[in-house]
């Protein structure tokens, strides 16, 4: 096998093993839409914010505007990462809080970054399953520069709207990659993605999963269908 032929063998598995992953994951998926149904059959909003602002309006703009013909349209509000943290402080307890974080780089032993030939064997390497790390809130600590804005020992700030979102008492969801950590959320959906460019088709897949899982739950789930 000549060289190209290799390199080329070992990107397509660098996709398609994560997405394989992430399609294992659905139990933990289909967790987080019922929960989701739940809020929105109870008035709540969704309250969408991540490490790029495009995400969060990609996100409320599936949710008000559905692409597909007869699904009802759910509230839904973007929020840019800077103020993410006062708007939700303000949410009503029963909304939904949707996370879509950023992908950090693995500390090394000493503690720390990872660069050059490391870190890109670091984002070559295998994932985790994706999963939700809990029906209650999971305990994790908070990250230094979680989302590359923060200074060394403050949480980034996609971090503490999570935070502020919990404590109002939202519905707390994060889409988050193999390193990153944060508060105590609802549902954790870490995806099995170490390189920050696969994490983000897999953040997209799994937010408009949500969309559509959430939908189902609406129309046929236990609780019956939504009018």
């Amino acid at each position: 096998m000549t060289a190209a032929a290799v390199l080329t063998t070992a990107l397509a598995q660098r996709r398609e093993r994560p997405g394989v992953e992430l399609a294992a994951s659905a139990p933990d998926l289909v967790a987080a839409a019922v929960a989701m149904a739940r809020r929105f059959r109870a008035g709540g909003v969704l309250h969408a914010f991540g490490s790029a602002d495009a995400d969060a309006h990609h996100i409320a703009v599936e949710f008000v505007h559905p692409a597909i013909v007869g699904k009802r349209a759910l509230p839904a509000v973007a929020h840019g990462t800077a103020r993410a943290a006062f708007r939700l402080r303000h949410a009503a307890p029963c909304d939904i809080a949707l996370a879509v974080c950023d992908a950090p780089v693995p500390a090394c032993r000493d503690g720390e970054r990872q660069r050059g030939p490391r870190a890109a064997v670091a984002a070559l390497s295998g994932g985790t399953r994706g999963r939700t790390l809990g029906e209650g809130r999971v305990a994790a600590p908070l990250v230094p520069g979680e989302s590359g804005t923060s200074r060394p020992g403050e949480a980034g700030p996609v971090a503490v709207a999570l935070a502020a979102a919990g404590g109002r008492g939202l519905l707390t969801i994060a889409l988050a990659g193999r390193f990153w950590t944060g508060p105590d959320v609802d549902h954790a959906l870490v995806l099995p993605a170490g390189d920050p460019l696969v994490l983000r088709e897999l953040q997209v897949s799994a937010y408009h999963l949500l969309w559509e899982l959430t939908h189902a739950v609406l129309e046929h789930g236990p609780d019956g269908a939504t009018p």
